[in-house]
């Protein structure tokens, strides 16, 4: 933090390699490691032991940036459950701070989900995606 300004959405830049013209409006990624305690007589936990890895992303857009991304994916003649992002990359940059980078590697997308109410000013589409490649912050996996 300089002079008491933190990031906020403002600071944020998220690029997609082919679809730079889609608007994503929130996005959030996460990693999960499956963990297990181990157990001696008596009951109590010894250690633990890890399992499979997973990095799961969400994004947001609006209803007229996902008919973008489907025209794009009918283009590449691809459909929606099949398609592979190389990357996403999501950017923090804020003044006086260096700039944070996080690239999300080979994506794909899992599910989407619409929804519609009556006095919605606009309308989103939720997507699920898998990270299969792993997130680097900064050229460091950090998981």
């Amino acid at each position: 933090m300089v002079n008491g300004k933190v990031y906020s959405w403002e600071d944020i830049t998220i690029n997609v390699p082919g679809l730079e013209e889609i608007a994503i409006t929130e996005i959030s990624y996460d990693f999960e490691q499956e963990a297990e305690l181990i157990y001696r007589s008596g009951g109590a936990p010894c250690g633990y032991g890890t399992g499979n890895k997973k990095n799961t992303v969400k994004v947001v857009m609006g209803r007229e940036d996902y008919n973008v991304l489907l025209a794009w994916c009918k283009r590449k003649g691809k459909t929606l459950s099949r398609l592979l992002l190389d990357k996403i990359t999501v950017s923090y940059a804020n003044e006086d701070q260096d700039t944070v980078t996080d690239v999300l590697n080979k994506v794909t997308i899992t599910k989407n989900s619409h929804k519609a109410a009556q006095g919605d000013k606009s309308l989103s589409v939720d997507l699920d995606l898998l990270i299969v490649g792993g997130i680097v912050r900064d050229g460091v996996k950090p998981m």
